[in-house]
C-alpha cells in the first residue's frame, strides 16, 4: 500500500518546505507485513527490540507479566528471583525484567532455534549479554533434568490464540510465526500444560503468570484453581480485557 499526502497550494513557504519534508520522508508499508518487520524494530517497555519473521512481535499488552512479575519480587522481597519464561520469543520479557531486576537468575525457552537466535542478539545487544541462560526446549522439557532446582516465578505468552479465531485475523498478524499464536482448537493447549505442570518447577510460595486471549479469564481461572493454586488474580489491559492471569503455590 502506498500512502500519499496531497498539499493543496495554499501552503506557502517554511509550511511548504516542512510538509515537502514530511512527503520525501513518507515509506511505502506492505498492507501484508507488520512495520515492525520492515523496521526490525518493536518498542517494548521503552526498549528498541529487533525483531523479524521468525519472532512473535512484542505488545503492549505483554508488559503486564513483566509488571506483575516485579511487583510480586517486590511485596514478598525477594531480591534475587529465580526466573523461568517459556517460550522467549524475542527476549523482550526476559530482558526487560533483568533490567528492572539485575540479581535475577533468568532461564528463558523456546522451541524455536530461530527465536533463541534472535533472543540472544537482542541479549547482546541489550544487556551486553549478561545472565540470561537460553534453552531449546518444549515447555518444561528438559528443565527438570538440567538440575536447575526450582524457581520463584514461572511466566509465560504462551500461543493462545483459537482456530476459530486465527482465521479471523488481519493479513499482519498472520504474518508472524504461527506457532507462536495458534493454541490449538480452542486456544488453551499450552495454557493447561503450563498450569498443570508448573507446580513442580516452583519454589514454595512461587508464582505462575501467564498472558491470555481477550475471553479467556474464566476458563484459566479455573485451570488454576484445579492446580491447587491460591492467590489467583487476573490483570486488564488498556482496553479492560483480562490478559494476565496469576497464581501462587499453597506448597
Amino acid at each position: 500500500m502506498k500512502i500519499i499526502f496531497l498539499f493543496g497550494s495554499r501552503f506557502r513557504g517554511n509550511d511548504r518546505n516542512r510538509l515537502i519534508m514530511m512527503q520525501n520522508e513518507l515509506t511505502d508499508y506492505s498492507e501484508t507485513v507488520p512495520v515492525q518487520y520492515e523496521k526490525k524494530n518493536a518498542r517494548f517497555m521503552g526498549m528498541d527490540v529487533y525483531v523479524d519473521e521468525r519472532v512473535l512481535i512484542p505488545r503492549p499488552e505483554t508488559e503486564l507479566l513483566v509488571k506483575v512479575a516485579v511487583d510480586h519480587c517486590i511485596r514478598e522481597g525477594i531480591r534475587e528471583p529465580r526466573i523461568l519464561e517459556i517460550g522467549t520469543g524475542s527476549g523482550c520479557v526476559s530482558i526487560a525484567l533483568k533490567i528492572a531486576i539485575p540479581e535475577s537468575d533468568i532461564t528463558a525457552t523456546d522451541i524455536s532455534w530461530d527465536a533463541l537466535d534472535v533472543a540472544g542478539e537482542n541479549i547482546e545487544r541489550l544487556l551486553a549479554g549478561d545472565n540470561i541462560t537460553l534453552i531449546r526446549a518444549n515447555m518444561f522439557e528438559r528443565i527438570g533434568t538440567r538440575g536447575m532446582g526450582k524457581f520463584d516465578i514461572i511466566l509465560s505468552n504462551p500461543p493462545y490464540v483459537s482456530e476459530k479465531d486465527y482465521e479471523k485475523l488481519d493479513p499482519w498478524v498472520k504474518a508472524e510465526p504461527k506457532a507462536a499464536l495458534l493454541g490449538g482448537k480452542d486456544g488453551m493447549d499450552y495454557l493447561n500444560v503450563i498450569v498443570r505442570e508448573s507446580p513442580e518447577y516452583l519454589l514454595r510460595g512461587g508464582m505462575v503468570a501467564v498472558e491470555i486471549g481477550y475471553d479467556q479469564a474464566g476458563k484459566v481461572k479455573e485451570l488454576f484453581g484445579a492446580a491447587g493454586f491460591g492467590g489467583i488474580e487476573s490483570f486488564k489491559d488498556s482496553n479492560g480485557h483480562e490478559r494476565v492471569v496469576k497464581g501462587v503455590t499453597n506448597g
